[in-house]
């Protein structure tokens, strides 16, 4: 047997349950829940397909029980019917991390909280990619794959006729994404929902400082679930842009406004329970140049649909530029930052004039260092009163260092 070494990761990013698994057996499992997607991701269609044909209110009122709803939509119908399909895809999108993030935890054991996200990012976009596809063909990916290996040379042309008959309901998807998804993106539906139901339920003064933290607790940014919704977009506007330019400007208002509600979020909603030095960030810009060379592939099927000739063999490089630059960016930047020679780091060791203290705890079982602790109080900001209320009484009628009374009146307060 032998080691191998890689870069250790932060302490809190470990999940130290899994700490001990093996790696032979954590890669087995690994490469059966990809099959297992894999299969999952082919046969996408047939939930797809099946939440779309009832995702209308005439579907709806044929359902026995549900009748009733014919009657109350009335002049409303057509906007329910367009917006009712978006909506059910939204939902049925929205469980797929939650799907993921369990197996990366539960059944592949993965050992740090950051590899379970970057896979959960991975398979997510993948599987939403699968999505267009399945929605732009309208049908299963194997009927698809069929006509295109019975046919290979007219591959770029079935792409070209698909794509142009679904940008009206990608426009439709991205406004609702924009006006709905963000908006919720704010409220934090979850902690809402708990926080509402602790309240309407149970008396605060009944809880214990233990349940109270529960309900406040801070949060972290899922990283593995955000970012595809973002790479979502960008792979929808890469590929329409040719074929209908009005996304653009639909696309911008969703990254001009995610923009704002992500940055206020980060800045003062979230809080990270651990640090994994970008290692989402080149994982993102793959994801997004694959989206580009999406959109190339789309736009040298449509040039074919409208019996351009010349123009297809000016284009067909550019997929192939795409994927050099992948590799490129891959070796000159994503590996590098990866790895740190000797000699660099001695380098920084001798001229850095941070102080950096090694803890010899820090890579051990959190359960074997922590320390003896206390009961909690029932109410922590009244054991903080009996505790400091002399103290700060003392303070407030003494006079300051600095003679201003008012500045420690201030200060204690």
């Amino acid at each position: 047997d032998v080691f191998s070494v890689e870069l250790a990761p932060e302490p809190r990013d470990i999940i130290w349950a899994k700490a001990g698994q093996d790696m032979v057996f954590s890669y087995g499992r690994k490469w059966t829940a990809n099959f297992l997607l894999v299969i999952g991701a082919i046969l996408w269609s047939i939930p797809l397909t099946a939440i779309q044909a009832i995702a209308s209110v005439e579907s709806l009122s044929k359902i026995r029980g549900l009748q009733w709803v014919d009657d109350i939509v009335g002049d409303y119908q057509i906007l329910l019917d367009s917006y009712l399909p978006v909506l059910s895809l939204l939902g049925l999108i929205m469980l797929l991390p939650i799907v993921f993030e369990w197996v990366a935890t539960n059944y592949e054991e993965r050992k740090t909280h950051s590899d379970v996200q970057k896979s959960v990012m991975t398979r997510y976009f993948y599987f939403q990619l699968a999505n267009i596809y399945v929605t732009v063909t309208a049908g299963s990916i194997l009927d698809s794959l069929a006509d295109i290996l019975d046919h290979p040379t007219n591959a770029l042309a079935i792409f070209g006729q698909s794509f142009p008959t679904v940008v009206g309901y990608f426009v439709t998807f991205i406004v609702t994404k924009t006006f709905a998804g963000l908006p919720i993106v704010l409220l934090r539906v979850a902690p809402l929902i708990r926080a509402l139901f602790m309240k309407v339920f149970f008396s605060e003064q009944t809880l214990t400082q233990r349940e109270l933290d529960q309900i406040y607790k801070k949060r972290n940014l899922h990283y593995g679930w955000e970012y595809p919704n973002q790479l979502l977009v960008i792979v929808i506007c890469f590929t329409y842009s040719c074929i209908s330019p009005v996304i653009l400007p639909v696309g911008a208002v969703f990254f001009i406004a995610s923009l704002l509600v992500y940055k206020y979020q980060v800045l003062f909603v979230y809080t990270p329970i651990y640090e994994s030095g970008g290692i989402m960030f080149p994982s993102a810009c793959n994801r997004t140049l694959v989206g580009l060379i999406c959109g190339q592939v789309t736009l040298l099927g449509y040039t074919l649909i409208v019996q351009g000739y010349y123009q297809p063999l000016a284009l067909l490089p550019l997929p192939m530029i795409t994927l050099k630059m992948i590799d490129s960016f891959k070796k000159s930047y994503e590996d590098p930052s990866k790895h740190l020679s000797f000699e660099r780091a001695m380098k920084l060791d001798r001229n850095t004039t941070a102080q950096v203290a090694f803890s010899k705890n820090g890579y051990r079982q959190p359960v074997l260092v922590t320390r003896q602790v206390e009961p909690e109080p029932y109410r922590r900001q009244q054991s903080e009163k009996l505790m400091c209320g002399n103290d700060n009484l003392t303070d407030i009628f003494s006079p300051s260092p600095s003679g201003n009374d008012a500045l420690s009146f201030l200060t204690t307060k």
